[in-house]
């Protein structure tokens, strides 16, 4: 008896695994309505499309009714294996409901000690549309889709309690951001995180028809410490090489007026509770000024960097506050923009001239130059593997490495060549030591 308990089981497992991983839709039968493991009062089934217009005519769809249960209510499946996000680091769905726009679809991952989770609002009411959940530079250790319709609320069998869904596949959706960041390169993920009642997205600099920047609004529901985190919650490619002797980030921000109070706070994007804050307050009313954030001037009640540091810690993702301590309904919605995000100072464009010595010049920047300590490699449109050398003017080679983080505190002061070999091109730069 025991023997054949273990097999049905085992039967009951495989019907879950078997043939599902993405992408996939409905239309073969491979994934079915025993397919799903229902929890909370969110059944799932799969049946014939009551709606096929628009952006989706395929003849079968999955379809969940929230009735009761609980505000998390919903269903999963199980894959076949884990989600590789290392490429294809957005994951796509279609939904159809009639239920106001605005509604929130929260998309979660599982794995066997871990989960993850992302929201998306929907925009549409009443028909098809395509909704997205960005996973960049997430690991690969999860292998079951959870579907959570209309998530915080309680629903009541009703159709704006009926979500019908369609054709979840991964695409890219760009590179995984690092600095600095500029908004201009095609290739690279600009995904911006929104908290607090914040409203973000890249949109077209209203004073330069060719720059892209993040406009930022606040609106009368944001709450004081609402804010934006400059990408995903994965946070950056690199950490950023904060220490005692380059603490500065640059950021250009533009503000409807003078004295507004911007916080930028850095952290562990594995760890929220290692973190550094510092900010500074705008002086040009209605215009772009580039704000510098020393982070050894840390904001009041906010852990001092030197004690960050002195512990270990990293920090590989930013988040910028506007008109930080005031709430919306306090001060009226707001729009705010920004763009350019640095560690150290920017360069102009005629140290750049200056620098870089070869027809790759706008492919390569070398960031803070002249510097102390540290030397970051940015190779725009490429994020592959970089070799550098850095060599002194007499031709003597005096660091050869894979980094495009270079520690240059042990050479002397003094003008050094540096060689940087990537996909195919040679770039020479004039650093400089101080």
């Amino acid at each position: 008896m025991k023997k054949l308990l273990s097999t049905v089981i085992l039967l009951g497992t495989i019907n879950f695994l078997i043939g599902q991983n993405l992408p996939f839709n409905f239309e073969n039968g491979l994934v079915s309505t025993s397919t799903f493991i229902d929890f909370d009062g969110g059944p799932a089934t799969v049946l014939t499309n009551p709606n096929p217009s628009g952006s989706n005519s395929s003849s079968k769809v999955a379809k969940i009714v929230r009735n009761g249960g609980a505000t998390w209510s919903g269903s999963k499946i199980i894959l076949s294996s884990n989600l590789d996000f290392s490429i294809k680091n957005i994951i796509s769905m279609k939904v159809y409901t009639t239920a106001p726009v605005g509604t929130i679809i929260k998309f979660k991952l599982e794995g066997l000690t871990s989960s993850i989770e992302r929201d998306a609002q929907t925009t549409l009411s009443n028909e098809w549309e395509e909704l997205s959940w960005d996973f960049t530079g997430e690991p690969s250790r999860f292998n079951t889709l959870v579907f959570m319709f209309d998530y915080g609320n309680i629903g009541n069998g009703s159709a704006n309690s009926t979500f019908l869904f369609d054709d979840i596949q991964q695409v890219f959706g760009g590179y995984q951001l690092d600095l600095p960041v500029t908004f201009q390169d095609n290739t690279i993920n600009y995904t911006t995180t929104d908290f607090g009642g914040n409203i973000s997205q890249m949109v077209v600099d209203p004073v330069n028809a060719n720059n892209n920047v993040i406009k930022v609004v606040k609106p009368t529901t944001a709450a004081t410490w609402a804010g934006t985190t400059i990408g995903t919650p994965a946070g950056f490619l690199s950490n950023i090489p904060l220490s005692l002797s380059s603490s500065i980030m640059t950021v250009r921000v533009w503000s409807p007026s003078s004295g507004t109070p911007i916080r930028l706070k850095v952290e562990d994007s594995s760890d929220p509770t290692h973190t550094c804050e510092t900010e500074t307050n705008t002086s040009i009313n209605g215009g772009w000024e580039t704000i510098t954030f020393d982070f050894k001037n840390q904001a009041p009640g906010t852990e001092l960097l030197s004690i960050g540091l002195g512990f270990g810690w990293t920090y590989n993702m930013a988040s910028i506050f506007f008109n930080f301590g005031t709430d919306g309904s306090s001060a009226g919605e707001k729009t705010y923009y920004f763009d350019d995000v640095w560690f150290g100072s920017p360069p102009n464009t005629v140290n750049l001239e200056e620098c870089i010595w070869n027809n790759n010049k706008q492919n390569v920047i070398v960031f803070p130059n002249p510097s102390k300590e540290n030397i970051n490699i940015q190779t725009l449109n490429y994020i592959g593997i970089v070799e550098t050398q850095l060599f002194d003017l007499l031709g003597n080679d005096i660091i050869n490495s894979c980094s495009r983080n270079l520690s240059i505190k042990h050479i002397k002061k003094g003008v050094y060549i540096l060689r940087i070999s990537y996909d195919g091109n040679i770039s020479e730069i004039k650093i400089i030591k101080n």
